[in-house]
C-alpha cells in the first residue's frame, strides 16, 4: 500500500534546479536511502515531503492523517529540562493527560459517593483516549530506545539535559524521533553522532 509518492517534482532556487522530475512512491513499511553530496537538496527533498516546502513543479500526495516526523540536524527539544522530558516530546499531550487522570483519580477517591455522573464520564473518557493513543505503551517504549542509544533509562528521568555532550544531544534528538508515533520516519544523517554498536542498534 502506497502512504507517500511524489510524482515529477522540481526543486529549484532561482535559476538553479537542485533536483529535477523527482518520481518515486513509498509503500508503507518500507525503508528508503537518500544519497548525495552536500548541497544536492536531500533535506529540501525531506521538506516537500513533510510538507514545509512547495514544489516548483509537481505533486506530493500523502495518505489521509499520514504522521512524518523529521530529525534534522538541529536538536531542539522545546524547553525539557532532563533527558527522559527530552525523549517523551511527542508524547507531551499524552502524559499531560496521564497526569490529569493521576488528579482525576483522587478528586473522585475524594469525592466517594459524592462523585457527580460528569466527573465518572470524564474519567472514563479519557481513560478511553489514554489507552487508545498508547499511553500504556509509553514508559516501555521510551526506556527501550533510550536504552539502545547508550543511555540510563532510570537516570534519564532526573538527568539535566544541560549537562549533555553535543554527541549525547545528537543521540537523545534520534531517540525523541524514535519513540514519536509516525507512519513515515526521516532522518537526516541519523548516525553523526553514533558509535558502531549504537549503529548496528538503529
Amino acid at each position: 500500500m502506497t502512504i507517500l509518492s511524489l510524482s515529477g517534482v522540481t526543486i529549484q532556487y532561482g535559476a538553479e534546479a537542485l533536483l529535477s522530475d523527482v518520481t518515486f512512491a513509498v509503500g508503507r513499511g518500507e525503508r528508503w536511502g537518500i544519497v548525495g553530496r552536500n548541497g544536492g537538496g536531500k533535506t529540501s527533498l525531506f521538506r516537500i515531503i513533510t510538507g514545509d516546502l512547495a514544489p516548483e513543479r509537481g505533486s506530493v500526495s500523502r495518505t489521509p492523517g499520514l504522521r512524518v516526523a523529521l530529525l534534522d540536524q538541529h536538536r531542539g527539544f522545546d524547553g525539557a529540562t532532563t533527558v527522559w522530558e527530552a525523549a517523551c516530546t511527542a508524547f507531551r499531550p499524552l502524559l499531560a493527560l496521564e497526569r490529569s487522570l493521576e488528579d482525576q483519580g483522587h478528586g473522585l477517591g475524594a469525592a466517594g459517593d459524592g462523585a457527580t455522573p460528569e466527573m465518572l464520564a470524564r474519567y472514563d473518557r479519557d481513560l478511553e483516549r489514554f489507552g487508545r493513543e498508547g499511553g500504556y505503551e509509553v514508559q516501555a517504549r521510551v526506556s527501550a530506545v533510550l536504552h539502545g542509544l547508550g543511555f540510563d533509562p532510570e537516570l534519564a528521568h532526573h538527568q539535566p539535559l544541560d549537562n549533555l555532550s553535543g554527541g549525547e544531544r545528537g543521540r537523545l534528538g534520534l531517540a525523541s524521533q524514535l519513540v514519536a508515533p509516525a507512519d513515515v520516519l526521516l532522518l537526516d544523517e541519523p548516525t553523526n553522532h553514533l558509535d558502531l554498536e549504537t549503529t548496528a542498534w538503529l
